[in-house]
């Protein structure tokens, strides 16, 4: 597992496994033939990169360009990935992590109708080792056949077939039709019974693709760039009813043959929801002689059925954006303009909204502030736990700037009061740190998204007037640092109480850096922050006052020591 992969860890902080075969080999070939070197220059210089591989080549170059496109983060996407008979080399969390960073338009995977290595790693290694003994030695030489007859219209044959290609093929199609169709089933409905019950008791791969596929025929190609529908067209294309079984070994290396002809009629589907069922209703009859094909014809029911429902999936999940677009001025502009106001409140009565939520509730206000709390929190938690972590939502709902700005503003303004109230009740001395053992998920993922995506907060200025907002403090987690040192300096646990001052400090500088610190409640004589800074700058030594970032708090704000 290579370290450029951090970038790619899903909700639960898992990193994506990759082929270790395809990793070992991308690992030698980047990091010791100077080709990292090369790229990289090329790549300043303005150079478009483009990566491409045949079989586990394809794989090397996959993994090049995730390299190159994790490298150039936040800068505009210039290196592109074409591979050929490509067996697929992650899982579920790396087909995810690429749909969400908004990469997938960077690969584009070329398959052969027929190409059965290309589906190899969707069948146990145990049940295809056998046959692949004396089938790779065999496309190695048709490789070197090819080479020797280049220019011929006849597919690269090496030799007589080596035996059990029946049995082999039979196998590969076997195992193509268990993933796509739990695949499938999983996707359309995710709340059955049966299918959990199922999944523990059948061993499947657990490779998955990502990126835009071209599957192609002799006749043609079709572009697919809906996900959901590729391993559905990966199973279909490839059933043998009437197949010549030659044509399932040597079209992994037959691209050079076949491609020419298939590049100059491709069709883009643009709408699987509305895939006719029948011969008639076709805007594009080249999409029609396309299917036809590649065995997605009419003729087959089953294939046309899971094509309309991969298409269907993304069209749900444009319905439910919508839906959260239509719910979002009641759910959550509206409880978060009552926390504002409660916010503002505090200020005019000369008091920090954190240490007001913190005290014992009495009025009416602090009740209803509590209960715009936790509203948001369920719609949050809706949202991401029911919503996001199980793909309902479009792949670059997290990338969008409007539900990133949303995010932060509702964590910026709403976590400081999570903290409040856990410290209130108490709930450190049983749970430990809020940081470290009870911050929700949801502000987790939501902070995640914010830097990820490298959105720019626009902050409002401080105001001039009482009635003005005043802009949040950038660190919705600051206040969870000052209560640790405040709970610890009571506890006079000195050596713990070092660690949480560092963490305090931490926090501050970049606040500090970036004006991203509401001075208006940190300064106030009664707030928190006062009480524990304070306290700290006056137990500092000279040289640890020199240092630390509190001294340019106390500079900038003096009246902090009255």
């Amino acid at each position: 597992q290579d370290g450029f992969l951090e970038g790619m860890k899903d909700g639960n902080d898992q990193r994506p496994p990759v082929h270790q075969g395809a990793l070992s080999q991308f690992q030698e070939i980047w990091n010791r033939s100077g080709v990292q070197k090369q790229v990289s220059e090329d790549y300043e210089k303005g150079n478009t990169i483009v990566f491409t591989g045949h079989a586990m080549g394809g794989g090397i170059a996959a993994l090049a360009t995730l390299r190159m496109l994790e490298m150039q983060r936040g800068l505009p996407k210039s290196v592109f990935c074409i591979t050929f008979g490509f067996p697929l080399i992650g899982d579920e969390i790396l087909a995810r992590g690429v749909r969400r960073k908004k990469w997938a338009d960077q690969f584009c995977h070329v398959v052969l109708r027929r190409d059965a290595l290309s589906r190899i790693l969707l069948v146990p290694s145990i049940s295809v080792s056998k046959p692949l003994e004396a089938l790779l030695p065999y496309w190695n030489r048709s490789m070197q056949s090819a080479a020797d007859s280049m220019g011929s219209t006849d597919l690269p044959m090496a030799e007589t077939l080596p035996g059990g290609i029946p049995e082999f093929v039979a196998t590969v199609v076997q195992h193509c039709s268990a993933v796509s169709n739990y695949t499938s089933a999983a996707k359309m409905s995710p709340n059955n019974p049966l299918i959990a019950a199922v999944k523990p008791l059948v061993k499947l791969s657990p490779y998955r693709p990502f990126g835009y596929y071209l599957f192609c025929s002799s006749s043609g190609a079709i572009l697919i760039e809906n996900h959901y529908a590729v391993l559905p067209i990966l199973y279909f294309s490839l059933q043998t009813l009437g197949a010549n079984l030659e044509d399932f070994i040597l079209q992994h290396v037959g691209y050079g043959y076949i491609l020419p002809n298939a590049l100059q009629n491709i069709v883009k589907f643009n709408e699987l929801s509305d895939l006719p069922l029948s011969d008639a209703g076709y805007q594009d009859p080249r999409i029609k002689t396309q299917l036809d094909a590649l065995g997605l014809g009419i003729q087959n029911c089953q294939a046309r059925l899971a094509l309309r429902a991969a298409g269907q999936v993304l069209k749900q999940q444009s319905e439910n954006l919508a839906i959260l677009e239509r719910e979002y001025p009641k759910k959550m502009e509206t409880p978060m303009e009552k926390l504002a106001e409660y916010r503002q409140l505090c200020l005019r009565n000369e008091t920090v909204y954190y240490d007001a939520f913190k005290k014992k509730q009495r009025g009416n206000v602090d009740f209803q502030a509590n209960l715009n709390r936790l509203e948001l929190a369920g719609w949050w938690d809706e949202i991401i736990q029911n919503k996001f972590d199980k793909d309902e939502l479009p792949d670059d709902f997290q990338c969008r700037k409007e539900w990133i700005t949303r995010g932060t503003h509702y964590r910026l303004l709403v976590e400081p009061l999570d903290i409040a109230n856990y410290y209130r009740l108490g709930k450190n001395e049983d749970s430990g740190p809020y940081l470290r053992n009870a911050r929700p998920r949801r502000y987790t993922i939501l902070q995640k998204w914010l830097e990820e995506n490298n959105v720019i907060q626009q902050q409002q200025p401080s105001p001039t007037g009482s009635d003005q907002p005043t802009m949040l403090t950038q660190d919705s987690c600051l206040w969870a640092h000052v209560e640790e040192i405040a709970c610890l300096t009571l506890a006079n646990n000195a050596g713990v109480h070092e660690n949480s001052i560092a963490g305090l400090e931490k926090s501050l500088r970049p606040l500090i850096d970036a004006n991203g610190l509401s001075m208006e409640e940190l300064v106030a004589s009664n707030s928190t922050f006062n009480r524990v800074v304070k306290r700290l700058w006056e137990n500092m030594t000279p040289l640890q006052k020199s240092t630390s970032p509190i001294s340019d708090v106390i500079g900038r704000h003096p009246e902090l020591m009255n």
